[in-house]
């Protein structure tokens, strides 16, 4: 985690010294109009379609660090082609080597947090690494705006990918010395087979429908129509819409940086106690409301209208500290040995939608600029609602009994030999017995330190109290019933008509008192709580439950 750490701190600075001048400069020096932007969005999706087949088959058979070193590696190569582009060809095989890097990046990332993260703390251990990244990219942006502004406007940009370059470069030599990963292969000896990644992918989407994760693919598949087809655009808008001045540019990162710093850990740290879904659903009216802000400012132009991007951008960091919540949330859905393929899956589904939609987004711009997040906040809309069928992975540890009972509350079905049974624990205990009492009896009984064996409705109503052992007593119908019939002299019948009314009678008290249901109990000769049974009684009670049920069945018939 403190490699990850630094890396990310290396990469945040790399990405921050262009002072979010970069689109522009793309555009205003290299001579990209928005078409050809959003047609490098479609060539970067299918870049990454075609290399992420293979790339989660390739971290999982070939190491997870080294396609994590590789794809950083790769991650050099776009800014060093920026800062030699004389024209915006160029920008097409930057983008191209970007995607295949970022294939390799992504799936070995996934499941290095997985490994390296405790589920109990994983929200905030990525919280952690996304807020160091997040603070460089507070304070680098508008510093870099500034200088750059001074040192020549936009085509002083040029010079930033060089920088950016270095740091990147950087990152990359310190994970490829300082990294390790326990490795989890499969088939390491067996010879490769060109359609093995493929296989894979479909033995994992197998996998995400028997896990009921179909959904996840339902949302990752609209994805597109929020992220891609306004990917380049952000910037722009706010430069070209909304007037915004370069000098002001590099704090739009800022602002969103810091939201998302204020917010993450407090979130996160949420996100590990009530789950991750409850976080992320709630906090996506947020990225609404940003994409409505922008809108807002394009359409009823002020001459206040340069700060609402700044605004735009503090709500995208509110709803960004989500994205801790979404990635548990993801990783944790599969198993260990899959996540990587599992990322890959998710990633292919995702750029196939991405090629036609990057290229759709440049047209829409060229058409209104406001139509791209238009489209992004209707389509957001919508997706949410497969959101409410994905499952939460998320799974509360209760605490431990913090001191062992003092009463026994015995509850029975009826007829299952109540009364036989608190009469031996009265016995040979010696406690005293309750068997009815009002409220405040209970309290009293409760106040005790003498140990008591309640039971009846008090039993349960003293059984959601945490000073009790609890036990239930079960028996077929049947049984009971024939029980009833020795006791009272009735008929069979009649015994078990009585004994479904008070059954009704007792599911309805347990339905009140416990939220459980009687009605539908799983076939058990003895139920044990190993929350409230330590391991070494619940072995003493098995043990003497399987012995008296054979000494049961071998005692001799008398003659």
């Amino acid at each position: 985690m403190k490699v990850l750490l630094v890396r990310a701190v290396l990469i945040a600075a790399a990405g921050g010294v262009t002072g979010g001048l970069g689109i522009i400069y793309f555009k205003h020096v290299l001579g990209a109009d928005a078409v050809t932007l959003g047609l490098l969005t479609s060539v970067s999706s299918l870049s990454i379609l075609v290399s992420m087949l293979f790339s989660g088959w390739l971290c999982d058979r070939y190491g997870r660090k080294r396609a994590f070193v590789a794809g950083t590696a790769l991650a050099c190569v776009p800014p060093l082609l920026f800062f030699l582009a004389s024209d915006w060809v160029v920008l097409f095989p930057a983008y191209v080597v970007s995607a295949v890097g970022s294939s390799l990046i992504t799936p070995s990332y996934q499941y290095i947090i997985r490994v390296s993260t405790r589920r109990s703390n994983r929200s905030t251990s990525i919280a952690a690494v996304n807020m160091a990244s997040n603070i460089v990219a507070m304070a680098v942006p508008p510093v870099a705006a500034l200088v750059l502004m001074k040192l020549g406007g936009v085509p002083a940009v040029r010079y930033s990918f060089l920088a950016s370059f270095l740091l990147i470069s950087a990152a990359a030599l310190y994970v490829a010395k300082r990294l390790k990963v326990p490795e989890y292969t499969e088939n390491g000896d067996s010879k490769p087979s060109l359609l093995e990644p493929l296989r894979d992918l479909v033995r994992v989407y197998r996998i995400s429908r028997e896990r009921r994760l179909h959904y996840w693919l339902l949302f990752v598949a609209t994805g597109p129509f929020v992220g891609t087809v306004v990917g380049p655009f952000w910037s722009l808008y706010a430069y070209e819409v909304c007037g915004t001045p370069g000098e002001l540019m590099g704090l739009l990162p800022t602002a969103q940086a810091l939201t998302y710093a204020l917010l993450l850990m407090p979130v996160s740290r949420l996100s590990d106690r009530v789950g991750r879904k409850r976080i992320y659903l709630s906090l996506r009216p947020f990225l609404w409301l940003s994409f409505a802000t922008l809108l807002v400012a394009g359409t009823a132009k002020s001459e206040y209208s340069y700060l609402a991007p700044h605004v735009a951008w503090a709500l995208y960091g509110v709803f960004a500290t989500s994205s801790a919540s979404m990635a548990a949330s993801l990783m944790e859905a599969f198993p260990k040995e899959y996540v990587s393929r599992w990322t890959s899956l998710r990633n292919a589904i995702y750029y196939v939608v991405a090629i036609p939609v990057g290229y759709l987004g440049g047209v829409l711009w060229s058409m209104d600029p406001r139509l791209p997040f238009a489209v992004a906040l209707a389509s957001d809309l919508a997706r949410t609602l497969l959101l409410l069928k994905v499952p939460e992975t998320y799974i509360a540890h209760e605490k431990a009994r913090a001191k062992p009972p003092r009463h026994i509350v015995v509850y029975e079905l009826p007829g299952a030999g109540l009364s036989a049974v608190v009469r031996l624990l009265r016995d040979r205990l010696g406690f005293h017995v309750v068997e009815e009492a009002d409220e405040e009896g209970l309290r009293e009984v409760m106040r005790r330190r003498e140990p008591s064996v309640i039971s009846g409705e008090a039993g349960l109503r003293v059984a959601r109290e945490d000073g009790a052992l609890v036990v239930l007593l079960v028996a077929p119908r049947y049984e009971r019933a024939k029980r009833v019939m020795r006791e009272r002299g009735e008929p069979l019948f009649v015994a078990y008509k009585e004994l479904e009314e008070e059954d009704r009678k007792v599911s309805k008290a347990v339905k009140r008192y416990f939220k459980a249901d009687l009605e539908h109990l799983p076939p058990f000769d003895v139920a044990i709580n190993m929350q409230r049974i330590p391991p070494d009684v619940a072995e003493r009670i098995i043990e003497v439950a399987y012995i008296g049920s054979r000494r049961r069945r071998r005692r001799p018939r008398r003659r």
